[in-house]
């Protein structure tokens, strides 16, 4: 797996597995951020890096995934079969929109007010 594909998938592990880390206005500009990139997996790798260098949470989440973690998004083949830029762009695609649904609060279930004192 090329460094470049290494992380487009953490960026999309973060989003599948800690939604809670990216806020509405963060989903948006990814999901612009994507529609001006090109279907290269370099380029797409560079602008993610970019974008979530500026937000501290973000850089520091992916910044701690074992990169074993990584094989449950993987397809059958693996390492050896690598992400094509369409790929890449419609895995995060799909991971922001996921995350976008995953991250919206319950509003059947009863919130604790808080105390003030």
């Amino acid at each position: 797996m090329s460094p470049y594909e290494e992380n487009i998938l953490t960026f999309v592990y973060i989003l599948q597995t800690q939604p809670e880390l990216l806020t509405v206005e963060d989903r948006t500009d990814v999901l612009e951020l994507l529609a001006t990139l090109p279907d290269d997996v370099e380029e797409i790798s560079n602008a993610i890096a970019l974008w979530y260098e500026t937000r501290p949470q973000i850089l520091d989440a992916i910044l701690k995934v074992p990169v074993e973690d990584l094989d449950s998004l993987r397809a059958a083949g693996g390492n050896r079969t690598p992400i094509t830029g369409a790929e890449s762009k419609e895995m995060i695609e799909n991971s922001v929109t996921q995350s976008r649904q995953s991250s919206q609060p319950d509003t059947s279930s009863s919130q604790p007010k808080k105390q003030s004192n």
